[in-house]
């Protein structure tokens, strides 16, 4: 399937396409929880919305949260 097949989908049923892809969504949270690839992936952000994109504090970020998905507590950077 390809992502034009998707999107006629999501043309002609956008109720049982929403239902997919939450399903598909909710499906991935629950596989990536279980493993343990959670550390990894943010469901909860604490922001949604980018106001101010700011590419150093993106890059502290990032590197945090590599630091922390390898076991390190404290930004090392």
């Amino acid at each position: 399937m390809t992502r034009h097949h998707f999107a006629e989908y999501a043309k002609r049923d956008p109720k049982d396409y929403q239902a997919f892809s939450d399903s598909l969504w909710n499906g991935f949270v629950s596989v990536t929880k279980v493993v343990g690839l959670g550390k990894f992936f943010s469901f909860t952000p604490d922001k949604l919305e980018i106001t101010d994109y700011d590419p150093e504090a993106t890059g502290r970020a990032l590197g945090e949260v590599y630091n922390f998905s390898q076991g390190k507590e404290e930004n090392t950077l």
